[in-house]
Order: structure tokens, then C-alpha cells, then sequence
């Protein structure tokens, strides 16, 4: 049985994540939101570089997706190098796209009216606007972005070469922007993923942009959980941010209250685990977007394992 079958309503889920924002409430069974956003683009067989760039498109599938699934959660954006697009830098084509050049400009003015005519960011919150308004059955809204440690390394490479307290300005209130964006929407959960460790001796300019970002999103009750992308890491878990570790990064249960990261080889999920009612986690999601070619009734049978059902 998924959460959507466990007895409670998607307004009873957006209360429990307002108040894991907060680090207050009960325990409870997890919300299970896997990011499944790239697999379904299956549902209409078209590329997923055409589906995230058209609203309609994109509601229609992901919502489609919650729905064979069954799940109390839609993912309606995840880490893609859609926030440095968005602010002018070059992506490749393939998917997920990577960053192949700098924004144009300034590094550090942000033009938020060019921010959001940008494609695909123009979809994705148009698309979560939309479910926000139509859907009845109240789901929770999830945007997955790209960590600050992640967009720092990213621009790096593409040659955009500043100091820390520059560069995680930069990408602090461009995250900041996007939470922002997302919220109006509609969002309910913000997710951070992160690839790479902060250098050690940036550690507090990378808290800063968490903090950026994530006073941002609780503003607005919406949780800021941080996720890395590498079970070898053993990363740092800021207030600034929910931790999501994965088992490896971090068994147990931990001080605040805190979410959970599954690896994307949906036959390792644990069997049953999501029918916990007093489970340490309120929140259990993936480290990164399923691969596209993930089959949907592989992941369907996936889900009702680990659901119980």
C-alpha cells in the first residue's frame, strides 16, 4: 500500500511538511517522493528534453506518472542544469544536460525577468502552478535544484573563476530566486542536491548560500532538505538545510527531524520500509532523478514492495 493509501490526505501531507520546515510534529509513516520526472516522459514516448519544456507536457506526465504510481507527491522539477540556463549559462544536449559555458554579464547581477522567460524554468513552475491549481486531491509539490556546492562547481568548470564569498553569493540568491519562484507556485518541498563536498575552507561561504536559499524557503513553510548525490561522501548536516542523508552517509536516526535518500537502482529499495508510522524519517527521496529509460512497471512494482503492498 502507498502513502497515498495509508489513510492520510494530501492537506494532512502539506501540514507535515510545514511543520518538518519547522522541525516540529509527531513522527509518522515517510513521505515517499522518488524523482521520477525524467521516466515519465514514457507515459506520451517523447524525449524528455521536449517534455521539460512545455508546461502542459510536463503536468500532464508527471501528474500521470503520481498517479500509476501512486504516490502523494508530485516531482515537478529535478537537478538538470536549469539554474544556470536560466541565468544565460550554455547546457549540452543530452539528458541530463551539463554545463558547457558561463552566463554572460556580470557574475552577480541577477536579472530575474530573464530568469524566469528561460525555457525550461518557465515550464516548470508554470507546470507546478497549474497542479497546484487543478488538482484536487491536494499532492505535494516537489522542486528538486542543483546544491550551491554543485552550482559553484559547475560554473568553475565552465571557467567562471571567483573567490568562495563571490561565487556562493552568486548561487545563494540565484537559489534563493528560484524558492522564491517555486513557492508562488505552489511548492511544497524543496529539495538541494549536491554532488560534490563544499572545499573545506569554503564550508561556512557554502553554509551561507544554504541559508540563503533556505530562509527563502521557510518563509513560506516550505522545508529546504539537503541531499548528496555520493554515498561515499561524509558530508556536513547544516541547520540551514533538513538533512537527507543516505543510509550509508548516515544510519539512524538524527538530532532534528530529518528525511532519507535511496539510490536510483530502484530493486536496492528496502523492502516495507515506508509502512512505518514512528520511522526516525519524514521524508524519503532519491539522490537524484531516475534514469529515463527506467521502466514504469518496474517502478511501479518498486514502489508497492517498499509501500508494503
Amino acid at each position: 500500500m502507498s502513502d497515498a493509501h495509508a489513510g492520510a490526505t494530501g492537506a494532512v501531507w502539506r501540514k507535515r511538511m510545514q511543520d518538518l520546515s519547522r522541525n516540529v510534529g509527531r513522527p509518522h509513516a515517510p513521505l515517499f517522493a522518488p524523482l521520477a520526472l525524467a521516466a515519465a516522459a514514457q507515459i506520451e514516448a517523447i524525449p524528455v528534453a521536449e517534455m521539460v519544456r512545455d508546461a502542459t507536457r510536463l503536468r500532464k506526465n508527471a501528474s500521470e506518472m503520481r498517479r500509476i504510481l501512486g504516490l502523494s507527491a508530485v516531482v515537478c522539477a529535478v537537478p538538470s542544469a536549469m539554474e544556470l540556463e536560466a541565468v544565460g549559462a550554455a547546457v549540452s544536449d543530452d539528458w541530463p544536460p551539463r554545463v558547457i559555458g558561463v552566463p554572460g554579464g556580470v557574475l552577480g547581477e541577477l536579472d530575474v525577468a530573464a530568469i524566469t522567460a528561460s525555457p525550461r524554468l518557465r515550464a516548470s513552475v508554470e507546470a507546478t502552478r497549474q497542479i497546484a491549481a487543478a488538482d484536487a486531491s491536494e499532492p505535494v509539490l516537489v522542486a528538486a535544484l542543483t546544491g550551491p556546492a554543485t552550482l559553484r562547481a559547475q560554473l568553475r568548470t565552465a571557467g567562471a573563476l571567483t573567490d568562495a564569498q563571490t561565487g556562493y553569493d552568486y548561487v545563494g540568491r540565484l537559489l534563493a530566486t528560484l524558492a522564491r519562484l517555486y513557492a508562488e507556485a505552489g511548492v511544497h518541498v524543496l529539495q538541494l542536491h549536491e554532488t560534490v563536498l563544499p572545499d573545506e575552507a569554503e564550508v561556512d561561504e557554502w553554509k551561507g548560500a544554504l541559508g540563503t536559499a533556505g530562509n527563502v524557503a521557510r518563509f513560506h513553510r516550505i522545508p529546504p532538505l539537503l541531499v548528496f548525490d555520493n554515498a561515499a561522501l561524509a558530508p556536513p548536516w547544516p541547520a540551514q538545510a533538513v538533512a537527507c542523508p543516505t543510509p550509508q552517509q548516515h544510519a539512524g536516526a538524527m538530532p532534528r527531524a530529518h528525511g532519507r535518500a535511496w539510490s536510483v537502482g530502484v530493486s536496492a529499495w528496502p523492502p516495507g520500509q515506508l509502512a512505518n508510522e514512528v520511522a526516525s524519517e519524514r521524508y524519503v527521496t532519491t539522490v537524484a532523478d531516475l534514469p529515463a529509460d527506467t521502466p514504469v512497471a518496474s517502478l511501479k512494482a518498486s514502489v508497492e514492495r517498499v509501500c508494503g503492498g
